[in-house]
């Protein structure tokens, strides 16, 4: 992707637009460390030669190449960055997010910034038109689609996954209101008021926004027949969830979870499995490759496909 090629320091630059671009999922660097690659779910080091198993052959990245990055990212304006600095990444053009970490400045109780960056994780976003394809007959009937919860450890996915459903459902169906809540710009990539990547002709995004005003608002605004979001992560955003799907709204949404046992055992979503509030849970895995199925469960977590 040309927009990463921009941001990385030039010696780097050559090696990644060798890499198998497609099948790029992260480039992971830390200060005084080798670069490394995660590729379809399995990692690399960045070596002078492409990718190698071996951490002696990988590049090391330095402190300079670190803040390379951090200034092209944020177009040498790392102050009008700084609300998303804040809260550990920064999402750029195409819908690349890139996760942070360093020192967090904090000032009366509030986090400020973060300073003297140590590690980067630039996460590739992918446009598999059809990914969703196998699934669509566990999660749509006839006339409608049905709420689906997907469920997978970081990497796997999840987001590619949610973005292809999107378009089947506005694809299959004539002409629904799909509202999609890009919180952090990696599902629709909104850049400059134009979806850079493809969530169908009939989604109304609303980007960078807290989950709580996409929920709220775009509920009252927007009238959605289907809600697609990402990453329920907060006691708060069940809530949303749940009220949204009494009000008679598809969502579509992800957990962090290695499996269906795992999600049984996370207590923040107890609720969703104890009230039903989804009706399929789709599992992936990166066992043959990203986006991989383990297996599709009922709302009742009954194995219905696997």
């Amino acid at each position: 992707m040309n927009v990463i090629y921009e941001i990385l320091p030039e010696k780097i630059q050559t090696l990644f637009n060798n890499l198998p671009i497609a099948r790029v999922y992260e480039l992971r660097l830390r200060t005084n460390a080798p670069i490394m690659v995660a590729l379809a779910g399995r990692s690399f080091f960045l070596s002078q030669n492409g990718l190698s198993h071996n951490k002696s052959d990988g590049i090391i990245a330095t402190k300079i190449d670190m803040e390379t990055i951090i200034h092209k990212a944020t177009d040498y304006s790392l102050y009008a960055s700084n609300e998303q600095l804040k809260n550990g990444f920064i999402t750029i053009r195409g819908g690349v997010r890139l996760g942070i970490c360093g020192e967090v400045v904090i000032e009366n109780g509030a986090i400020q910034t973060i300073k003297n960056i140590q590690s980067i994780n630039i996460r590739v976003p992918h446009q598999i038109r059809g990914c969703a394809y196998n699934i669509l007959p566990y999660i749509f009937t006839q006339t409608a689609p049905m709420s689906t919860l997907i469920v997978a450890p970081p990497g796997c996915g999840k987001t590619t996954m949610l973005r292809d459903i999107s378009w089947q459902v506005c694809d299959k169906y004539n002409a629904p209101n799909v509202l999609v809540l890009d919180e952090r710009g990696e599902i629709a990539a909104t850049y400059m008021g134009e979806n850079q990547l493809d969530c169908g002709a009939f989604a109304d995004v609303i980007s960078g926004a807290p989950k709580s005003y996409g929920f709220e608002y775009g509920l009252r605004s927007m009238r959605p027949d289907v809600i697609i979001t990402d990453e329920l992560s907060t006691a708060a955003d069940i809530e949303m969830v749940k009220n949204a799907t009494r009000s008679g709204v598809c969502v579509f949404a992800s957990v962090h979870a290695r499996d269906i046992d795992d999600l049984r055992r996370k207590p923040l979503y107890k609720t969703l499995v104890e009230e039903c509030v989804f009706e399929r849970y789709v599992v992936l895995t990166t066992k043959d490759t990203a986006g991989t199925v383990a297996g599709i469960f009922d709302k009742s977590l009954k194995l219905c496909y696997i």
